[in-house]
């Protein structure tokens, strides 16, 4: 089980491009970034939109647009990108599918989904974009942010 959606996965990969470039106040064209990372451009452009909208991401339209981070790669934190895309709040679904699922009425799975929730959340909110690019620095055999080994689906082809 993956813990985020493809739409994060690639938003977290979009924004580790963008903190690995020199030039931290240029825009990069989304067709580019999606060309270089293997995404398709119209659906990494409507990924990038909620960063946009929840001021991750600085876009200008025109000559010399494109989207850039907002904000250092220090303070832009995987929850928040994650959270653009998925709305963590509504992570607490019940693992089960029950209707109601607490601590007072719990499925078989909910102490542990409980558990490991709570700590991939942490671990979300406690990871920066520096983090990545760091790792990458020190990793450049990982090949990341480039390609990812999943194939590309059709609805993202036409998105």
């Amino acid at each position: 089980m993956n813990g985020i959606s493809r739409s994060s996965e690639y938003a977290i990969r979009a924004l580790t491009y963008l903190a690995q470039q020199p030039e931290p106040s240029e825009y990069h064209l989304a067709r580019e970034m999606a060309k270089h990372l293997d995404i398709p451009a119209p659906f990494l452009g409507k990924i990038l939109q909620p960063l946009v909208t929840r001021g991750i991401l600085a876009s200008q339209r025109g000559r010399n647009g494109g989207f850039r981070l907002a904000h250092p790669p220090g303070e832009v934190t995987l929850f928040q990108v994650v959270d653009a895309q998925e709305h963590l709040g509504r992570r607490r679904q019940c693992f089960l599918g029950q209707a109601e699922c607490s601590d007072e009425r719990a499925c078989p799975m909910h102490s542990y989904w409980k558990d490991a929730s709570e700590l991939f959340l942490a671990r979300l909110a406690n990871t920066t974009l520096s983090n990545l690019v760091r790792f990458c620095s020190e990793n450049p055999e990982s090949n990341y942010p480039g390609p990812s080994a999943w194939p590309v689906t059709e609805a993202e082809q036409s998105a």
